[in-house]
């Protein structure tokens, strides 16, 4: 691993370099708005200083209720994975310079501190508050959007997340029980932990069905928002997968279906910032599918392609955020054209899909090649035929479709104007590109490049039918038209058909309880005539009775009231 000087003078040994963001974070609403952006871009280079001093092994130990807890243990995934998010999240400051509100600045330093707190946690107590944290920060992130679409998205992101974190809870608590311990642990799907992790995971990590929250939620942030929940969230995620759950059969059916499932619901997707968490719900099941073959080169392929991902998609989300940015929309049935007024970003949004669906040299052609290499070594041909067609629908989705549709073709608005993106986004563009090359060059300067050059030649073989087939399905008009539409995606169940049935149900219900009230009511007033039918003033009874008399029972009938209430 990478070591640099401790900077800081063993100040901050054994604490997380993700506490120096949340502590950060929470300063921001205190502090001058023209500070803010500086210490969104300066508290992620801390933390990257201080991680690059922290020698491997567990850090931040103490004791609380009897048990020792470690806030800290660089591993060499969890050392690799923080340093690409703090790179990600400097990144991500400098792309968010222009915003001054306290909210967005604030939850967006939170949420990226506690994702580099989650893959540093040294155990249970210390991975779980990180990684609820994580979720809390997120739910914060959407609302900054402002919109009443992001309250009612960020609702349902903040349900679907605390769900998860009640089960993920049990599973931990179960295990404690157990075993005594509250280090890390291998779940086993035979027993009501290991069901109720693969549960609160699965929702984490967007498992198919369970998936519904992320592609609603993210594109409802700000620009720069959805930049950073695209990059850390699901990633931190399949982090956790890695480490309970490796080599669990059941992931070996989930990522295939996770793989494949999204690729035509991407290209159907209106909003393209919609069409991107499509692919990376689809990257991810690349990785699931890893994980669940579990051999050393197949997680550690996952964790390369985590790691790849993070830079791909993060260019091609600020792509889409500045456009967003200058034009105020990232629908598809509304851009287009722009490549004439923002070349620069055209380019980074090509060069970020490029490396996201495997590139040489960027990222993903890193990453790949070599997961596809260790899943068809171990996870049969019908799996590898699966992950190819998921590389292919990811390249012709995010990497060929959103370039096309938000930068080439005909304005699909008239009068659509689009400056290029301010100085500051595209330094951020070039940075994350400068980033996929370190990534996708690495192997070959390290002396590391382990995958074969068959499965490199079959996947560029892969990316070129792809774009074959879009090309001609895009020039025979067989693509799905780029129109205002609403995808309807498994949400539907609770946002559209729930309300309905929880409408007919209440409907119903009403119409009961006004039916047996009417009969309940008819009936007291047919007795009330009775009586007064019987006894009222025009009878005998009220004629011929005195006012003595009747003061005289109603003595009678009080004194027996009392005798039975105190009896």
């Amino acid at each position: 691993m990478i070591s640099a000087p401790d900077i800081f003078g063993g100040l901050l040994d054994g604490i997380s370099p993700g506490f120096l963001l949340i502590a950060a974070g929470l300063l921001i609403p205190v502090l001058p708005r023209m500070l803010r952006p500086v210490i969104a871009v300066l508290a992620p280079l801390a933390g990257l200083f201080h991680l690059l001093a922290l020698p491997t092994g567990p850090h931040g130990t103490f004791e609380m209720l009897g048990i020792n807890i470690a806030t800290i243990n660089v591993s060499e995934t969890g050392f690799a994975l923080g340093i690409a998010m703090l790179v990600a999240g400097t990144l991500a400051g400098v792309f968010n310079w222009h915003e001054r509100a306290g909210l967005p600045v604030s939850a967006g330093l939170v949420y990226v501190g506690c994702a580099v707190g989650a893959v540093l946690a040294g155990d249970l107590p210390s991975f779980f508050l990180f990684f609820e944290l994580a979720s809390v920060s997120a739910a914060f992130l959407v609302w900054a959007g402002g919109t009443e679409r992001s309250l009612g998205a960020g609702m349902r992101f903040a349900v679907a997340n605390i769900l998860a974190g009640v089960l993920l809870l049990e599973a931990f608590l179960l295990t404690y029980k157990a075993t005594g311990s509250v280090g890390f642990f291998t779940g086993d799907l035979g027993t009501s932990a290991g069901i109720y992790l693969i549960l609160a995971l699965g929702l984490k990590a967007a498992f198919p069905v369970l998936h519904a929250w992320l592609t609603d939620a993210y594109p409802e942030s700000t620009p720069g928002g959805t930049v950073l929940l695209s990059v850390f969230g699901i990633t931190t995620a399949i982090y956790a997968l890695s480490r309970f759950l490796p080599g669990e059969d059941l992931l070996r059916l989930i990522g295939p279906i996770m793989i494949a499932f999204p690729v035509l619901l991407a290209l159907l997707a209106n909003d393209l910032r919609r069409t991107l968490c499509y692919g990376i719900i689809s990257q991810a099941g690349l990785a699931v599918t890893a994980i669940g073959i579990g051999t050393p080169e197949a997680l550690s392929a996952a964790t390369v392609l985590m790691i790849a991902n993070i830079f791909g998609f993060l260019v091609l989300f600020m792509a889409i955020g500045a456009v967003l940015y200058r034009t105020g929309t990232a629908s598809a049935a509304a851009l287009g054209g722009l490549a004439a007024t923002m070349p620069l970003t055209t380019g980074f949004a090509v060069l970020g899909g490029l490396s996201v669906a495997g590139l040489p040299v960027l990222a993903g052609g890193t990453a790949v090649p070599y997961l596809m290499t260790a899943i068809w070594a171990d996870g049969g041909p019908v799996v590898a035929a699966l992950a190819l067609f998921g590389v292919a629908g990811v390249w012709a989705h995010a990497g060929l479709r959103v370039p096309a549709t938000a930068f080439f073709g005909e304005k699909r608005t008239p009068g659509l104007k689009a400056e290029e993106a301010p100085v500051h986004m595209r330094f951020a563009m070039l940075l994350g590109i400068a980033a996929c090359i370190a990534v996708g060059t690495m192997p070959y300067w390290t002396g590391n490049a382990t995958f074969e050059l068959a499965g490199l030649i079959l996947h560029l073989e892969v990316l070129a039918f792809a774009l074959l087939v879009f090309l001609a399905a895009r020039a025979w008009g067989l693509l799905p038209r780029e129109e205002p539409s609403a995808l309807i995606d498994v949400d539907w169940l609770y946002r559209k058909l729930g309300p309905q049935i929880v409408g007919v149900v209440m409907s119903v219900t009403s119409t009961a309880y006004t039916a047996w009230q009417n009969f309940i009511s008819s009936r007291i007033n047919n007795g009330f005539r009775a009586m007064f039918a019987a006894a009222g003033p025009q009878t005998n009874i009220a004629s011929t009775w005195g006012t003595g008399l009747g003061v005289l029972w109603v003595a009678i009938l009080l004194v027996v009231m009392l005798l039975v209430s105190y009896t």
